[in-house]
């Protein structure tokens, strides 16, 4: 063809229209439309967070009206949650102390705070199964951001934790828990959690929308969880391999909430063990969001 210069591009031609009289050919990779897709899909991920952010108070108000509902009708409301909370821990308190050889004065609080935090980690990852999955019908009939559903479900369980405060009141009263500078470092520890439980959510999320055989084997292994994290065992006291505790991320995050509350300072340690779960997660769940943002309407 005279007069034209055309770029081949794996199996499209364009025309570029140069004047000069020339065939001419130029080779480009194969893959150049993937890596601009790719930037595509990346730039249409970071503004789906930006818009997320800009609309704290749709999310904040969502979640909000989430436990409005669940609990309508009830006269306790989400304070069946702190009740059985207490239950669970004035039951299983004493029997573990005793089973353990432990002074109840020391162990009830380390035991209460830990069953409380895990409660709050294991709600908000179950709760994330379903995240888009109980969307679906929203998401195909409003242009809505992804990540707003799961800021909704996060900010729920966030609500729902706060309730258990009355616990953590009776706890300071009874057993007498310093009150010092330690516990300063439970904002920052509690926000460390909320972003770390904010990746987890939306791997999960992701995941339990394409494989819907997904939720039921995380639950099972938050189950097996409980038991290998120093939820009701303090591995400060006993004979445990510090190993295990050093590389399971619950460990960290249970930590960064529990022992401000204890007055004690949490360990450097786990500290840099919940910093790098953030890093390495939140860039795995960045490659997932990036990967499959557009595919999840269609899944659901």
């Amino acid at each position: 063809m005279n007069g034209a210069c055309l770029i081949r591009t794996g199996m499209e031609q364009q025309d570029l229209g140069q004047p000069d009289g020339m065939d001419v050919t130029i080779a480009v990779p194969a893959d150049a439309r993937y890596h601009r897709k790719h930037r595509s899909e990346a730039t249409l991920a970071v503004a789906d967070l930006r818009q997320s952010l800009s609309l704290s108070w749709f999310w904040m108000a969502l979640g909000w009206n989430d436990i409005l509902h669940r609990y309508r009708g009830s006269m306790l409301g989400p304070f069946w949650l702190t009740i059985t909370a207490a239950v669970f821990i004035a039951g299983l308190g004493p029997l573990y102390a005793r089973l353990f050889s432990l002074d109840l004065a020391g162990y009830l609080p380390f035991m209460a705070l830990g069953v409380t935090t895990w409660q709050f980690i294991t709600g908000a990852i179950n709760d994330s199964c379903s995240t888009f999955i109980a969307s679906g019908h929203l998401m195909k009939q409003v242009r809505l951001p992804r990540l707003v559903l799961l800021f909704r479900v996060i900010w729920r369980n966030v609500i729902a934790f706060l309730h258990n405060a009355p616990i953590y009141v009776v706890i300071f009263l009874v057993f007498g828990l310093p009150l010092d500078w330690h516990l300063l470092a439970v904002v920052p520890g509690f926000i460390l959690v909320c972003l770390n439980l904010t990746w987890m959510g939306l791997a999960v999320a992701i995941l339990c929308a394409r494989f819907r055989d997904a939720p039921p084997i995380i639950a099972a292994v938050l189950q097996i969880g409980f038991f290998v994290t120093p939820v009701m065992w303090n591995y400060k006291v006993q004979h445990v391999d510090p190993l295990i505790v050093m590389l399971n991320p619950f460990a960290a995050i249970i930590e960064l909430v529990r022992a401000p509350l204890m007055g004690e300072a949490i360990s450097p340690a786990l500290v840099l063990s919940a910093v790098v779960c953030l890093v390495v997660g939140s860039a795995f769940a960045a490659v997932l969001f990036i990967r499959f943002r557009r595919q999840i309407v269609f899944w659901v």
